[in-house]
């Protein structure tokens, strides 16, 4: 017990010598200790995030794409650039000759649309009423499309496989296009003109959180 209290009050004796030291010892500590904590913290947000996005879509989804996906994805090699573009076509292949697949939904987007500036940059045009918004993404799909985990409907409904059978114009809007052409004005039922094309709006699906 006598060593041990000797032992404190050297300690303390090399502290109060030492303040400055101590000091910086004590800081580095807090430091890497938060450090670690922060980066956990991330990790932990970061795997929770990319889980809930594989839980919305479902564990037996998969998207595939002619190029692949990340952080370059505006940036395709030579090697993607020669791949034959996938088809509505390949899409009812799939469908046709895979049993083992519920359902296909083909994503369908616009000719050159890898070769626009960007988001909010493109010539795609949206009105009502005067009231114009810019650089919307716009897409074909099928009836599938709300029931693969990519849509979750603020209003209205999914348009139905007979709508897409007749090719019906009829169009569901994401939340920000709304907000923007409508504000709080009720959209189901209303006209809108897209690139030129009068299509009816029959919903509007929430920001897409979740979506890839």
């Amino acid at each position: 017990m006598r060593l041990l209290l000797s032992v404190i009050g050297v300690a303390l004796e090399t502290l109060r010598e030492h303040k400055m030291r101590s000091f910086l010892t004590v800081l580095g500590v807090i430091i890497g200790t938060g450090t670690i904590i922060g980066v956990g913290s991330i990790l932990a947000g970061l795997d929770n995030a990319v889980t809930g996005v594989i839980r919305n879509m479902g564990t037996n989804t998969a998207i595939v794409f002619k190029i692949r996906m990340g952080p370059n994805f505006g940036g395709r090699t030579p090697e993607e650039r020669a791949r034959k573009p996938l088809t509505y076509e390949d899409g009812l292949a799939i469908a046709e000759r895979c049993p083992a697949v519920d359902n296909v939904s083909p994503y369908l987007l616009p000719p050159n649309v890898f070769q626009r500036p960007g988001p909010g940059l493109s010539s795609d045009r949206a009105r009502y009423k005067g009231v114009d918004t810019y650089g919307p993404q716009v897409a074909g799909s099928t009836e599938h499309y709300a029931t693969s985990g990519q849509a979750e409907m603020m209003l209205g409904r999914f348009f139905t496989a007979t709508e897409d059978l007749h090719r019906l114009p009829v169009a569901v809007i994401g939340e920000d296009v709304y907000r923007a052409l409508f504000g709080v004005e009720d959209p189901i039922g209303k006209i809108i003109t897209v690139d030129g094309h009068e299509v009816e709006v029959i919903g509007v699906m929430r920001r897409p959180a979740a979506s890839l």
